[in-house]
């Protein structure tokens, strides 16, 4: 578990697939995200379970804890060690609580695990063109816009936009200080 102010960021556990799912349901959060609920309850369990119980290398996802409860998750994938860079994604399904800095902080967390833990020198992330929100956010904790993917993607019917934001590893710790204390781990000296 790794907290910062009042979020910690933990691994996922079984008693959290029920909740994952309705997320995983809700027509908001699919069309900001991009995903299209297709599973059945118990393909999306599977699904899930197998995450909990045989992680890939090649994605890190933990849950968003705040007040005590799960209220999202976060998640480095497509971890590729040896150029050292990762995609990164953020939802806050409790959506009474967008807006108050949690999926900032959250964000902030994962990036410090991501280049200080992983050893990652860049991450990213595409972002539809409509979800303005998520465009804000990675700007927030230092996200350059890099470019755009245009018409990269069919999001309901439709050829959509999607905009590359990047981060590398000294940009982030101009910023921040690491809530990491590895031996042989060190963040960029100013």
């Amino acid at each position: 578990m790794f907290s910062l102010n009042t979020v910690t960021l933990r691994p996922l556990e079984f008693e959290d697939i029920p909740l994952l799912y309705t997320w995983d349901l809700d027509h908001e959060l699919n069309m900001l995200s991009g995903w299209s609920p297709r599973r059945s309850r118990a393909a999306f369990q599977q699904i899930y379970e197998q995450r909990i119980t045989n992680p890939s290398e090649n994605m890190a996802t933990f849950g968003i804890q705040f007040d005590e409860r799960l209220i999202g998750f976060v998640q480095l994938a497509l971890i590729d060690l040896e150029e050292k860079r990762a995609a990164v994604g953020i939802l806050i399904g409790e959506k009474q609580l967008w807006g108050r800095g949690i999926g900032k902080t959250a964000l902030q967390i994962l990036l410090d695990y991501a280049f200080t833990v992983r050893g990652l020198e860049r991450v990213y992330a595409e972002i539809y063109s409509f979800n303005t929100r998520s465009f804000r956010l990675m700007e927030q904790v230092g996200f350059q816009r890099e470019g755009i993917l245009r018409q990269h993607e069919i999001h309901n019917g439709v050829r959509q936009d999607m905009h590359v934001f990047g981060l590398l590893k000294t940009e982030f710790y101009t910023h921040h200080e690491t809530i990491f204390r590895i031996p042989g781990a060190h963040a960029p000296k100013q």
